[in-house]
């Protein structure tokens, strides 16, 4: 762990011309919520970071779509889907949540690539929202010594712990700007929550591009929350009218929204 810091302090002091090209840290986390069918998903997102830039993606997402961005790929992924099926299996590879976010810290800007009703998007947005009120309670987790942060950011109140050992601003999905690096972050008692569950040093390569969002549309982010509502409210109408299915409508679950809620209007 000592070695892992050391690493890490040597890493951030230097800056070198492969600073936006490789990530000195890779951050496992486990994000957990519930969907608007009512179930329990947890997912796999990984952090790659350096002092300059950061990735947040779901990685088996990652090696699916680079299979879908060529025809060889596709037909190699869609031969294993119909295998698994005609086994009676749960396809080996399967997409997760299609969030990426790329964040700037020397632009102080966070590129947010998303899906809203089956719909690609992305947008760019300042990292300065993020109003943090830091306490003295500590957690241990993974073995680093954390401190609790609050914040209000886009609906909801967010309670994090955040390392100082690891001098990294950085944390999971949208969340920075701490002297520290975020292992825990948790949504309103629960409803959307991050734990970091392995953190490693790293060479990687930053991933190449967003696959599957070269074409997405450039968006606005209350726009892409509302078509989301709009489907969730609305999946069994517009299942029907695109596909010709009797799909019934999804009731959805007392409570749920979406991880940020500030698009509805007032």
């Amino acid at each position: 762990m000592n070695r892992l810091i050391t690493f890490l302090l040597v890493c951030f002091a230097v800056s070198t011309v492969t600073a936006q090209e490789k990530a000195q840290i890779k951050v496992e986390y486990t994000e957990r919520y519930k969907n608007w069918t009512g179930a329990n998903k947890k997912e796999k997102m990984i952090l790659l970071a350096n002092s300059e830039i950061s990735h947040f993606y779901n990685p088996m997402t990652l090696v699916v779509d680079s299979m879908l961005s060529t025809p060889q790929g596709t037909v190699q992924f869609n031969s294993m889907v119909e295998a698994a099926n005609a086994a009676g299996q749960k396809p080996a590879l399967l997409p997760g949540s299609r969030t990426y976010v790329v964040k700037n810290f020397g632009e102080r800007k966070t590129m947010y690539y998303g899906e809203a009703a089956g719909e690609l998007g992305h947008y760019e947005e300042n990292m300065d929202e993020q109003n943090w009120k830091t306490s003295d309670s500590t957690q241990n987790i993974l073995g680093y010594e954390c401190f609790m942060a609050e914040t209000d950011y886009h609906g909801r109140h967010w309670k994090v712990w955040f390392t100082p050992e690891i001098p990294i601003h950085d944390g999971p999905w949208k969340l920075c700007g701490l002297p520290g690096l975020i292992l825990k972050a948790d949504a309103d008692n629960g409803k959307y929550r991050f734990d970091a569950t392995g953190i490693e040093a790293s060479n990687r390569t930053f991933p190449a591009k967003m696959y599957g969002h070269e074409l997405s549309n450039k968006a606005k982010r209350k726009d892409m929350l509302e078509l989301q509502w709009t489907f969730y409210n609305n999946s069994g109408a517009q299942m029907n009218a695109e596909f010709g299915t009797s799909m019934q409508e999804v009731q959805l679950p007392e409570g749920f929204d979406l991880i940020e809620t500030d698009y509805r209007k007032k």
